[in-house]
C-alpha cells in the first residue's frame, strides 16, 4: 500500500553527460540498484532513465536519473533531454583523459541551452569514474584546471561499478537542488510580501 505521502512525492530530473563508455549507466544503475557487480551494461542509445526513491528531510523524492548517451549523432535530442532538468553530472573516466578535455562540449551545450531559455543554472558537478581500474591518467591539476575554466564547484572520484562514492554524489546534488529550491522560494516570497 502506498503511504499519501509518497503520493505527493516530489520528482527531481538530474542529467548525466559525458562521452560513450565513462561508465554514466554504470552510476546510475548503481545509485538506483538496478546494478549487481555481475551485470553487464550495454552502451545507451538515446536516453537512459533509472529512478531512485528517497526521503529528503522527511520529504519523499523520486530522482529520476537521465543517462544522456555520449555518441555525436544523439546530440540533436539534448533539448528534449535537458527541459525540466535540476541537476547536472559531468562524467569522465579517470584512466582517459580526454574524455574530461571533451567534457567542455556538453558544459558549452548545457549552458547555451539554458541561456536560450532564459533558465537559471542549475547545480552542476564534475565526476570522475573508474578509479577501480588502473593508474589514473587524470591529475588533480588536471581537474582543478577543468573545474575553474567552467566554474564547476565540486567534483567526486567513484567507482559506479563497486558504488564508492556513488551515494555521496547523489546526496550532495539532492541537497544543493532542494536548498537552492528552497532559496528561491523565500526569496519569491520576501518580493511579494506587504511591508
Amino acid at each position: 500500500m502506498i503511504s499519501e505521502n509518497w503520493k505527493t512525492k516530489k520528482t527531481l530530473k538530474i542529467a548525466i553527460l559525458g562521452e560513450g563508455s565513462v561508465g554514466k549507466t554504470t552510476i546510475s544503475k548503481k545509485y538506483s540498484e538496478d546494478l549487481s557487480e555481475k551485470k553487464e551494461i550495454t552502451m545507451t542509445k538515446g536516453v537512459d532513465i533509472a529512478v531512485k526513491n528517497l526521503i529528503h528531510k522527511s520529504t519523499p523524492i523520486a530522482l529520476q536519473i537521465w543517462d544522456f548517451a555520449g555518441q555525436k549523432q544523439f546530440r540533436f535530442m539534448i533539448d528534449i533531454f535537458l527541459r525540466g532538468v535540476k541537476g547536472i553530472v559531468y562524467v569522465y573516466d579517470v584512466n582517459d583523459i580526454e574524455t574530461l578535455y571533451l567534457l567542455y562540449e556538453f558544459v558549452e551545450i548545457v549552458r547555451k541551452y539554458f541561456k536560450e531559455n532564459n533558465i537559471p543554472q542549475v547545480p552542476e558537478v564534475l565526476v570522475g569514474n573508474k578509479i577501480d581500474i588502473g593508474d589514473a591518467e587524470v591529475s588533480i591539476e588536471d581537474i582543478y584546471s577543468f573545474m575553474n575554466t567552467h566554474n564547476i564547484e565540486k567534483h567526486f572520484l567513484v567507482s559506479g561499478m563497486y558504488g564508492d562514492n556513488v551515494y555521496p554524489l547523489f546526496d550532495y546534488l539532492v541537497e544543493k537542488i532542494v536548498f537552492d529550491e528552497s532559496k528561491e522560494h523565500i526569496s519569491t516570497i520576501n518580493q511579494y510580501s506587504f511591508k
